[in-house]
């Protein structure tokens, strides 16, 4: 599953923002779970709190070391925001080394025990896949999030600007889907437009905005 969520930044002098570590992904895992706890669409695929709390570290590890595997993980000088990302052509056609992330990512929500949210995934997954852009080069922002008490420090914007510097040094396009208010309106802000209409989550779950900012 890939998404992205943002955080409003403040006024504030920008942080440092730099790439992951080898060694950081529990920490920005770590982060990342805290971010996302009370995310709508985090709050639907897991709606026990409980289990949710325990399994988003080890969800978010997976995300975290696939993108890192494709440099592809900013973070503050603190490490505590975060931002995912994977370049052109890998989401739409993963390579060998990408193969094994959706069986981790069962492994790591334990499927077998929880086949309710497994089956929430997939279909996450499934919407996703029918709407985002093929034959078309871009860079996939999927996760940005800081951690709790962070969330008026710039952070966010940072990070984004950090990611869109070398999207534009790249001459690509950048994708994203947000799934938060705030999300939306920090994308905005920086140059993204809706892609399309909403994605729609069943069972009376939450929508996914789809946005696009062409190449600069």
């Amino acid at each position: 599953m890939t998404t992205a969520t943002a955080l409003p930044g403040a006024a504030l002098a920008a942080p440092a923002v730099r790439p992951a570590r080898p060694g950081e992904t529990p920490a920005l895992a770590r982060v990342l779970a805290a971010a996302f706890q009370d995310d709508p669409l985090t709050r639907w695929a897991f709606p026990d709190d409980a289990y949710r709390a325990a399994v988003l570290p080890a969800f978010f590890r997976v995300h975290v070391d696939q993108c890192l595997a494709h440099r592809g993980v900013l973070t503050t000088e603190d490490a505590d925001a975060v931002l995912l990302f994977l370049p052109p052509g890998v989401w739409e056609d993963p390579g060998l080394r990408d193969d094994g992330t959706a069986r981790a990512l069962d492994e790591a929500v334990d499927a077998a025990a929880h086949p309710e949210s497994a089956r929430r995934l997939a279909a996450i997954t499934r919407l996703q896949a029918r709407r985002h852009p093929r034959h078309r080069p871009h860079y996939y922002a999927a996760f940005i999030g800081a951690r709790p008490g962070t969330h008026r420090a710039g952070t966010g914007t940072a990070l984004l600007r950090a990611f869109l510097a070398a999207v534009d040094a790249d001459g690509q396009a950048a994708y994203a889907e947000t799934s938060s208010p705030g999300g939306a309106r920090l994308l905005a802000a920086a140059g993204f437009t809706r892609f399309g209409d909403a994605l729609a989550l069943p069972a009376g779950g939450p929508r996914l905005t789809p946005v696009w900012r062409g190449a600069r």
